[in-house]
């Protein structure tokens, strides 16, 4: 009896220690146009939003922190950022058709890259873009500023691509620097924020 009442009496004090470090914490930042916050709950889950002069998104989903230094996210539920179909069709031309995941026309920029190390930008497109050479990859960025990831060209003849972007953003295995009282975002363009999400 006594050996369990000890037994018992460790479980108490160690559940204190757990919900501590287990605790829900919110790191925001705010300026005049823009507001960004992160809501990291016990559960493991967390609350993300983000609000500009024109637009706002709120995404949830799970999270790690590893190392004491590194907080891994992923959306719940995961998206599919990017959806290519690539075909051949009878013309000398790259034609690029791209909507967003509701097959809605969208504004955008894509990067067209070859196999030297060169770039063709094309900006402020909409419905198709069409190019002339050979390329082995490519992405695209909305007018958000969201950077779709780098697509690898698989087809050697392929000359026609049919594209769906995700609008919103999307976590995965996303990784943010995480120093206790403060938390450095990754970028819409998958560069660290020159700001940090402040513990409240």
């Amino acid at each position: 009896m006594k050996k369990i009442k000890i037994l018992y009496g460790l479980l108490l004090l160690s559940a204190p220690i757990y919900s501590q470090n287990a605790s829900s914490s919110i790191y925001q930042y705010k300026s005049s146009h823009y507001y960004e916050s992160i809501d990291l709950l016990n559960d493991g889950t967390f609350k993300y939003y983000q609000k500009t002069e024109f637009t706002k998104s709120e995404i949830n989903g799970n999270w790690q922190l590893r190392h004491d230094s590194i907080l891994v996210l992923d959306s719940s539920p995961q998206k599919t950022k990017l959806k290519v179909s690539e075909s051949y069709k009878k013309n000398r031309k790259v034609t690029f058709r791209i909507r967003d995941m509701k097959n809605d026309l969208i504004y955008y920029n894509i990067y067209l890259l070859t196999n030297e190390g060169d770039s063709l930008v094309f900006k402020d497109q909409f419905d198709k873009t069409t190019a002339t050479g050979k390329f082995s990859s490519f992405y695209i960025v909305d007018t958000k500023g969201l950077h779709s990831p780098v697509y690898n060209i698989n087809g050697v003849r392929t000359n026609f691509f049919d594209i769906s972007v995700e609008q919103q953003r999307v976590f995965e295995n996303e990784h943010w620097k995480h120093c206790d009282q403060y938390i450095v975002p990754l970028g819409l363009n998958g560069k660290y924020s020159d700001y940090k999400l402040v513990k409240q």
